[in-house]
């Protein structure tokens, strides 16, 4: 017997997500999705169209809607699934996703949002984030069904003000509240700190903030696919990029047969409504990522933003130092010319990088050059300014290790 989930955009079916009695998974879209006047694909590796989507293109697009690694398989031990069934956990926690669509069990219409929700006071957040580890993504609790990617335990809240609040009747939530990586210190600084370098050097950056709940550090990161619009908060369409390129989530890493570089500027030179511009901001994410020593920039890490005939770069987004971490391995997610190691890529893969990128390599030694002549005074400011970034160890090693590789390129 096949299984059947309805993508929902607002109040449009956008099509079916199917499970055959196999395991096998297809999509196919709605003729009331097609004939919109407002239709946008749910991923550039399933266009507009009549046909079905098989098993291996449906899965990449819907697995990478669910949390990656360990996470995930929590989440599947929690539902008493297959962390391989993709189809079973959305058919559970589907309703709030990444990007603009909701899954709802077949015949079951999505519920106007009556904007209920469920403000959670100091002691109820710190109960629920104690729950984190063992309850993912808050799966189970009332009102909440919601899916993230990420390795990262993390819930998806309603701000209002300043207070901290879960939407209990549908509607959709405005910010990712992350704790700390189990093992990894003062990760949130980290990422508080590296977002907010970013955005001083320029980047597209949501807005983060620093908070505590019962002595535990918490960041608040403002959704990038959420909007206000005409009838209040309004869901926006993404998808990482190992979607637009049917990837699953597990081959993240160019390594295991993950994207590597070349491939993102080559979606975004044959998509994006505005290449040039897209290419630029994804160049200075990766020299970015670079700078700070992330590892971790895989292709899961780095998005786009679908809608009406438009296709965008999305913002900086998992932005983290991961070398201040010897536990979470020293090798580039994506190479830069023939290497992987941060201290063996010099000039000359960096030119081979841009060529093969499609980019000018004087272009890109030139914006290189200037991040990494800015990044340092630009970090050294961001401390002065913050008395909790300035009492963190990792951020003033973070600093130290910035300082050496921008000394390091500008040198060469």
């Amino acid at each position: 017997m096949t299984r059947v989930l309805t993508a929902w955009f607002e109040h449009t079916p956008v099509g079916t997500f199917a499970q055959a009695d196999d395991g096998r998974q297809s999509f196919r879209y709605s003729r009331a999705w097609l004939d919109h006047g407002e239709r946008f694909p749910l991923s550039l590796s399933m266009p507009l169209g009549d046909g079905e989507f098989g098993d291996r293109v449906a899965r990449a697009f819907f697995g990478g809607l669910l949390p990656d690694d360990e996470l995930r398989r929590r989440l599947a031990r929690f539902l008493q699934v297959s962390p391989r069934n993709e189809f079973a956990m959305l058919a559970e926690i589907g309703r709030e996703c990444a990007g603009a669509i909701a899954l709802l069990p077949e015949g079951e219409p999505p519920r106007q949002p009556t904007g209920q929700l469920r403000a959670l006071g100091e002691r109820e957040l710190a109960a629920l984030l104690a729950e984190l580890p063992t309850r993912p993504l808050l799966v189970g609790v009332e009102g909440v069904r919601l899916s993230l990617a990420g390795a990262q335990d993390k819930m998806a809240v309603r701000l209002v003000g300043e207070e901290i609040a879960l939407p209990t009747d549908g509607g959709p939530t405005s910010h990712v509240l992350k704790t700390a990586i189990a093992g990894h210190p003062e990760t949130v600084a980290n990422e508080f700190f590296c977002m907010k370098l970013a955005a001083a050097l320029g980047l597209p950056v949501p807005a983060v903030e620093l908070r505590e709940c019962a002595g535990q550090p918490i960041l608040l990161v403002e959704r990038y696919d959420r909007g206000a619009g005409a009838g209040g908060l309004q869901r926006r369409h993404q998808e990482d990029f190992c979607q637009a390129l049917a990837i699953p989530p597990d081959l993240k890493y160019q390594a295991e047969g993950g994207p590597g570089l070349a491939q993102l500027f080559a979606v975004l030179a044959e998509h994006s409504t505005r290449a040039a511009l897209d290419r630029l901001c994804l160049l200075d994410m990766v020299v970015f990522h670079f700078l700070i020593g992330n590892a971790d920039a895989h292709g899961k890490n780095f998005a786009l933003l679908l809608g009406p005939g438009t296709v965008r770069l999305a913002p900086v987004y998992d932005a983290l130092c991961t070398l201040v971490y010897p536990g979470l391995g020293p090798r580039l997610a994506m190479k830069i010319g023939s290497k992987r190691e941060f201290d063996e890529v010099g000039t000359e893969h960096w030119h081979a990088f841009a060529k093969a990128a499609g980019l000018s390599p004087a272009i890109a030694i030139e914006r290189l050059q200037r991040a990494a002549s800015r990044a340092v005074a630009a970090a050294e400011q961001l401390r002065d300014e913050d008395e909790r970034l300035r009492a963190s160890a990792i951020v003033g090693e973070i600093c130290a290790r910035l300082q050496a590789r921008c000394r390091a390129v500008l040198g060469r």
